[in-house]
């Protein structure tokens, strides 16, 4: 029953992902191709001057020859120039075509996953949606719902899939420019190298407004085609928070310290407040992971904003700033936005056109807006290796959390003046919890996960990249560490002394303990079954990762780390916070209940740890001594009196008992038998074996 019912949970935080297909079309029945091949794939019917198609050798692109054997074109796979993932957290596989002039001769989406469309939209909805892209150029503006630039072309949106129809547009164009400029077609742009200006002094709301830290849009009801209001439908203030004397005024000191210190290399904040009546959110975000009402246009790039890579935020923190109906801060990733250039936020407003139940008329407004000079310097080189600019941002953190984990393993490695006493354990113990919790933790956000894991298996499976995992400095040092101490003392160096929320967990319950609350342990039974529910927790999260990363990272939610040190808790959707609460609350009642049973992480690590050397220390003696056994927090001994060490926290309680005198029986008839005069030649021996037992240790 009650592994059932954490199932039930688990599956419940994991997230709303959409429900399998009640109908299945033909683009969505198929596997998704992992490979063009215009033999199986309609090519004809996006290129029809093409009368063949060859493969060109080398090259990820199909040519298409005329009957003189003249290319006419290119055909292209978007999976193969484009990583984007529409509503379903799934890519839409699609054919392109382009000729040598740059026009677009076709698209045909060969697979998607999308939900909305296998059940109620019918499938041409889509097909008449790409169709519509055949014959335009590529490097044109296109653009979802009506535009209010007359340079700017539309196409009419799917109602109903407004998210599937944005990354659908984004997908064709991308893939046509991608390949256009592989060929030759079109020149490529580089992002502006430069840097951010920092100033001491915060600015307030109307410097930042008069000096051109942030830009402006206002849509009103009657720009949208309704009813005229006194308040405008949205009144929106965006920018790039990057700047301290910026980002502070918006965000408050600590929020912007706390975001900051997360970004990596080519990485930026940016923030969105809205005065208006209506919403910039929407809400397929909420369904999808999407914001289909907000983007970023800039040149040929479009930005999307993904839930993954937003917080809420319902205020501008300077005192001087007028109230916010909403906010939201993003974190712009990937390297595709370039500071230095002029970009349009693109605001998407609908309405319903009374055609039919839910048909609704798109219509799209934009502002554009550049950083001044005040803020952001265009520089003449720049050594383009993010993560060694990601160690130059956190050089001071990361001294500081390598100089605590030294310290840490000098506990280790001087044990025999460390572990003499409870007192001093308890001392050390205790000290390193704080640190880790409120350093490590909360001011360095600095919590190993699961989803690092699937960085590696990720990495194995395909393509090794060490820049992965050295563009978060102080995850790598974590793990550098996590790799040596668990290979050489077990888990429990981490786990219990590192560890951000396992510290969090053992203080609430010391906390309790302080308070009087009744502690509750599962029964023996129970306990040795539940154990092994990392490790199931650990195998489904590595599986489904191979399978689908995006259902994954949701379902790694199981983690509260998020919400305890990434995410304020406030901010994040009900079934998160009563997860998070739950767990918090077991832990005033149960000494480290998710440590124990749930954590995916933990369960890795404890894997490492079968392996390790240098455990607690024990004589023979030991086994059939139950005194270390009866005072295990962690039920670490086996039956025979044995430590398992992928259940050892390395508390060390059992090795102070093991250097005391006044506690072990070994050393306490040792000393018995030597205090005595009239020792008979069996005394003699007894001690004998004594000595060797403890010499032996």
């Amino acid at each position: 029953m009650t592994l059932r019912l954490l199932a039930l949970l688990w599956v419940f935080i994991a997230g709303s992902w959409a429900p399998g297909p009640l109908v299945t079309p033909a683009s969505a029945a198929k596997t998704a191709p992992v490979a063009l091949d215009c033999g199986a794939m309609p090519c004809a019917k996006i290129m029809p001057a093409a009368s063949q198609f060859r493969p060109v050798a080398g090259a990820r692109h199909w040519e298409g020859l005329d009957e003189d054997g003249d290319v006419v074109g290119w055909v292209a796979l978007s999976t193969d120039f484009v990583d984007l993932k529409a509503y379903s957290g799934k890519p839409l596989v699609t054919l392109v075509g382009l000729d040598p002039d740059g026009i677009i001769t076709g698209a045909h989406v060969v697979h998607h996953s999308e939900p909305i469309l296998l059940v109620g939209i019918p499938e041409k909805a889509l097909t008449d949606f790409v169709d519509a892209y055949a014959g335009k150029r590529a490097l044109q503006r296109i653009v979802v719902g009506r535009a209010d630039k007359p340079d700017v072309e539309s196409v009419d949106g799917i109602s109903g899939a407004t998210v599937t129809a944005l990354v659908q547009n984004i997908t064709v164009l991308d893939t046509a420019r991608s390949l256009g400029t592989s060929l030759g077609v079109f020149t490529a742009s580089a992002v502006t190298p430069g840097h951010f200006v920092e100033d001491p002094e915060p600015w307030t709301f109307q410097q930042m407004l008069e000096r051109g830290a942030l830009g402006h849009l206002v849509v009103t009801h009657a720009d949208l085609g309704m009813d005229e209001a006194a308040d405008p439908y949205v009144d929106l203030y965006f920018g790039i928070a990057d700047p301290s004397h910026v980002g502070r005024s918006l965000l408050g000191e600590h929020s912007y310290k706390h975001y900051k210190g997360q970004l990596a290399e080519n990485e930026h904040l940016f923030v969105v407040f809205n005065r208006g009546s209506g919403s910039f959110k929407g809400s397929a975000f909420v369904r999808g992971g999407i914001f289909d009402r907000v983007r970023i246009q800039q040149g040929l790039r479009e930005i999307t904003f993904r839930d993954t890579d937003y917080w809420n935020m319902p205020d501008i923190a300077a005192e001087d700033a007028p109230e916010m109906n909403e906010g939201a801060l993003f974190v712009l990733r990937g390297g595709r936005f370039d500071p230095g250039s002029p970009y349009d936020l693109v605001f998407l407003g609908s309405r319903y056109d009374h055609r039919g139940a839910f048909t609704r008329d798109f219509r799209e407004f934009t502002a554009t807006h550049q950083l001044p000079a005040t803020l952001y310097v265009v520089d003449r080189t720049t050594n383009g290796i993010p993560w060694r600019q990601a160690w130059r941002n956190r050089r001071i953190d990361a001294a500081i959390f390598a100089v605590y984990l030294l310290l840490v393993a000098g506990v280790f490695v001087a044990r025999q003046y460390t572990f003499v006493n409870l007192k001093r354990l308890g001392r050390l113990h205790m000290a390193s919890m704080i640190f880790a919790f409120l350093v490590v933790g909360v001011y360095m956000g600095a919590q190993p996960s699961v989803t690092q894991i699937f960085t590696a298996v990720g990495s194995a499976v395909h393509e090794w990249r060490w820049d992965l995992f050295l563009s978060e400095p102080l995850i790598f040092i974590a793990w550098l560490f996590i790799g040596i101490v668990s290979l050489t003392w077990g888990r429990g160096v981490f786990c219990h002394w590192v560890c951000p929320y396992g510290a969090m967990n053992e203080l609430a319950f010391k906390v309790s303990q302080q308070l009087g609350f009744k502690r509750y342990e599962l029964p023996s039974r129970i306990h040795l079954k539940l154990r092994y529910l990392r490790y199931v927790v650990l195998a489904v999260l590595v599986g489904v990762f191979l399978w689908d990363s995006i259902l994954a990272e949701r379902m790694a939610e199981v983690e509260p780390f998020k919400s305890t040190f990434l995410v304020p808790i406030w901010t994040r959707q009900w079934g998160f916070i009563a997860w998070w609460l739950l767990l918090l609350a077991l832990s005033f009642t149960m000494y480290r209940p998710f440590c124990r049973y749930l954590c995916p992480m933990g369960g890795g690590i404890a894997l490492l740890s079968s392996f390790r050397p240098f455990g607690p220390k024990r004589r023979a003696f030991c086994s059939p001594c139950e005194i270390c056994t009866r005072g295990c927090e962690y039920k670490a001994f086996r039956q025979d009196g044995t430590i398992d060490p992928r259940e050892c926290f390395s508390c060390m309680e059992c090795e102070v008992t093991y250097n005391d005198e006044q506690t072990c029986p070994p050393l306490i008839g040792l000393a018995m038998l030597e205090d005595r005069t009239d020792l008979s030649p069996r005394d003699q021996r007894k001690i004998s074996r004594l000595r060797i037992d403890v010499a032996d240790a």
